[in-house]
Parts: C-alpha cells; structure tokens; sequence
C-alpha cells in the first residue's frame, strides 16, 4: 500500500511539473506571460483567464534589450480570456527583458517581469 502511495505521489509531482507556472490574482484570473527564443527571433506571449466572459481585459507588453525597446503591443484588447502571441528580431547572447502591464475591468494587476538571454 505505500509504495502504491509512493508512485501515485511522485507521479502527480512529476506531472505538475510539466505544467507552465501560472499565476492566479486575488480576482481569481489567471495570467501567464511567456518568453522564449528560437534562433534570433523572440517570442512574447501573454494568456489571461479572467474570473467571467464579459470581463474587460487590457494589456500591453514591452520587449527591451536594456533600456532600448526592441518591440511593443500597445492597447491589446480582449474580454473573458486573451491570448496573445508575437514574435520580435533579437541578438545572440544579449539580455531581454518582457515587460507587461495589465487590467481587468479597469482593475491593474501586476505581472512579473521575465528577463531572459538569447542563446
């Protein structure tokens, strides 16, 4: 019986650490900022569950190399879930940071910054 326990628990463990961190607000939306790189292009993404369909959600994602911005989606508009996806030219070995500001029925959140280096 414990080890029947024991591969059940290190199964869910294994499992929910497949899964994307995700990060739920005090409104109970959950939003998840991504950036990645393939090659010199970067991939910004931005997926925001809110709590109800009719939801307002606003958001807007800058992309810097330092205190230069490389790329930027202004005034991204969606209501209930948003999920946005685009791509920017990056460098080799250079530093990016995504930048991201958020609102939901005119509330902000605050989402973390993702700052990451180009391979």
């Amino acid at each position: 019986m414990r080890k029947i326990i024991a591969v059940v628990s290190a199964f869910v463990i294994v499992l929910a650490m497949s899964f994307p961190a995700k990060a739920a607000t005090k409104s109970g939306a959950i939003v998840s900022p991504g950036l990645s790189f393939s090659g010199t292009t970067a991939t910004c993404s931005l997926e925001v569950y809110a709590p109800y369909a009719t939801d307002s959600i606003t958001a807007s994602i800058t992309l810097k190399r330092g205190n230069t911005v490389v790329k930027q989606w202004t005034n991204l508009t969606d209501s209930g879930i948003m999920d946005f996806s685009d791509t920017a030219n990056v460098s080799h070995w250079q530093t990016y940071t995504m930048h991201v500001t958020l609102s939901i029925n005119g509330i902000s959140y605050t989402v973390s910054d993702i700052t990451k280096t180009c391979p």
